[in-house]
């Protein structure tokens, strides 16, 4: 994608974001009705499909995820890449603190009825923020190597089904509502995009003081 492409393409996702942010903030009537469509989508529980959702869950934890975002970063400094290293760094730790200052803003308290334990705010949901920058990077990572169109699809379907997955699950175990499923998806989204837009820029910033040193 190009870098006008992404540029406008994750300023949409901001946009829709911000439209979305603003309907919460206010308790709008679509925002409930959404919210119910997707309790009405999950609703059939069980406690053998609950075990399972809260296994799948964790595949989303942003505290997994960001560990395994070290690794692959640590990874990446040996192997000399100091400059992927800092900038997937950066996508995901800097890219949280969005999370966490939207959510601290919003306050929205999480559903009542929750299938396993969740503290914090709701809005946005932090589970499918860190998967979707982590399934970005890892496609990041690996499709430039692939050289047949249908594996570079099978892992972007692969990826899409992660994010979707956790997005379920998260709305399942009454941890998040609808809208703050869709509301971390689109923030992740806008923020990969647009820094994508200025991944250079941003890289020559970010390594400088790495090259003054060695």
């Amino acid at each position: 994608m190009k870098k006008k492409s992404q540029l406008a393409t994750g300023i949409i996702c901001w946009l829709l974001f911000g439209i979305l942010l603003i309907n919460v903030s206010h308790n709008s009537h679509w925002i409930t009705r959404l919210d119910q469509l997707g309790y009405q989508l999950t609703q059939q529980t069980s406690p053998l499909k609950t075990q399972v959702m809260i296994i799948l869950t964790h595949f989303g934890d942003p505290i997994i995820i960001q560990a395994l975002t070290i690794l692959i970063a640590l990874y990446l400094w040996w192997q000399s890449k100091f400059n992927l290293s800092l900038w997937y760094i950066l996508i995901q730790f800097v890219g949280y603190s969005l999370v966490i200052l939207v959510k601290y803003n919003v306050l929205r308290t999480r559903p009542s009825n929750k299938l396993f334990p969740a503290n914090g705010y709701s809005f946005p949901s932090g589970h499918t923020f860190a998967t979707v920058i982590f399934v970005f990077t890892i496609l990041s990572l690996i499709l430039p190597y692939l050289h047949h169109q249908s594996w570079k699809i099978t892992w972007q379907v692969i990826g899409a089904l992660w994010i979707i997955t956790i997005m379920i699950t998260r709305v399942y175990l009454r941890d998040h509502f609808t809208s703050d499923v869709i509301g971390g998806l689109l923030l992740a989204s806008g923020w990969w995009l647009i820094t994508a837009a200025f991944r250079h820029q941003l890289s020559q910033w970010l390594i400088k003081p790495i090259t003054k040193i060695f």
